[in-house]
């Protein structure tokens, strides 16, 4: 009986992630699509952008980073007001990144990038996926999760 359930239960999932797909316009794909991009071309300018990057994020999001083989951290908004002004700009060499809706409000987007931290002398690998949601009309970021890694060092 259980390997039943859980067959059905497949196949349900299966058919709501199938028909909620179905349910996506290719206009709205683009729409998210663009927001997205947008919103990773203010955040590598850094904090000349803070008010536009401020305003992509909800203000519940759930932020956590792990940075250079540390622990997880957490991050709240009031932090990220705080950072905001400290965002440095980054020299981006490579950008690889994906967007999908899930739904027509909620979307995926997932950016990895290698870029040069002319302050340190070195290249980091910054990959972060976003869950974005959206709300009266406005996509917000609602949770992030980021990974950061020394890629190599300037000689």
């Amino acid at each position: 009986m259980k390997k039943y359930f859980i067959g059905t239960l497949l196949v349900v999932i299966w058919t709501c992630t199938t028909n909620a797909q179905n349910s996506i316009t290719a206009n709205q794909q683009i729409e998210f699509e663009e927001i997205a991009r947008t919103f990773q071309k203010k955040y590598v300018a850094g904090n000349e952008n803070c008010d536009e990057i401020l305003m992509a994020f909800d203000k519940n999001v759930q932020m956590s980073e792990i940075a250079f083989s540390g622990s997880v951290k957490s991050f709240s908004y009031e932090q990220l007001v705080q950072f905001c002004p400290h965002l440095p700009k980054k020299q981006v060499i490579e950008t690889i990144t994906e967007q999908k809706l899930l739904t027509s409000k909620i979307g995926y987007d997932y950016v990895s990038q290698l870029y040069l931290r002319v302050s340190v002398g070195d290249t980091v690998r910054e990959t972060s996926s976003k869950i974005w949601e959206k709300k009266n009309g406005v996509w917000k970021i609602i949770q992030v999760n980021s990974l950061l890694n020394k890629a190599y060092d300037k000689k």
